[in-house]
């Protein structure tokens, strides 16, 4: 296994080792070093799976990079906290001088909740933070397979970040590949974990949005 750290982040390579040019040692923002073929356009919108702590978390610091989110959560009850909380959460940042009020009305206005995982099928990239059965989750990628872009990359947020088993279920397996919070000594980072079928393109794409969230 090679475990390389890039900026605020580690891409752990498990079964297929890229190599990566840079002509300096420090770390350095991800993007330029990989070949093209990676968004390099600002993303139109990603999707998260699942309303619960990790996905609304990642949800919200996207939403700080000016990128709009589409949470799916298949219950409402689940959904209509989860976007109060962090509607609660931007409005708190404004008294907390932390943002303005147009940038937490642009942050509100950039998020979007649905029960209706069709609404996901313009998406860049979709996350997937679903805490459910296999039963159920696995239902849900089977739906994905039919409407999502056919570019769409698909990021497996578990506690590996081992997408291994999900992306023989997926008509592109190359889109897709694990990401995983790794807590440390500081304040802990984010791991991209690609499998045998991921593309170069997949990795540039999440390695942007990655970085999206630091």
């Amino acid at each position: 296994m090679i475990l390389l750290s890039l900026h605020s982040f580690t891409i752990l390579f498990k079964e297929h080792p890229m190599t990566l040019q840079t002509s300096t040692n420090r770390p350095t923002p991800a993007t330029p070093v990989f070949p093209p073929g990676g968004i390099t356009r600002p993303f139109s919108r990603v999707g998260i799976l699942g309303a619960g702590e990790t996905g609304m978390h990642i949800a919200r610091s996207l939403l700080d990079a000016d990128i709009p989110v589409t949470v799916y959560e298949p219950e409402r009850e689940l959904l209509d906290a989860a976007t109060a909380s962090a509607r609660t959460h931007f409005q708190n940042a404004v008294l907390d001088g932390e943002l303005t009020a147009s940038q937490r009305d642009r942050c509100v206005a950039l998020l979007a909740g649905t029960i209706n995982l069709h609404h996901l099928k313009d998406c860049d990239v979709i996350v997937d933070t679903l805490n459910a059965s296999p039963e159920a989750r696995d239902g849900v990628l089977r739906r994905l397979n039919e409407l999502a872009r056919t570019d769409a990359v698909l990021l497996t947020c578990t506690a590996d970040g081992d997408a291994s088993r999900t992306a023989p279920q997926m008509r592109f397996p190359e889109n897709v590949l694990g990401m995983r919070w790794a807590a440390g000594a500081g304040a802990g980072q984010w791991e991209l974990v690609p499998v045998k079928a991921t593309s170069e393109r997949a990795l540039a794409t999440a390695t942007r949005l990655i970085n999206s969230l630091a």
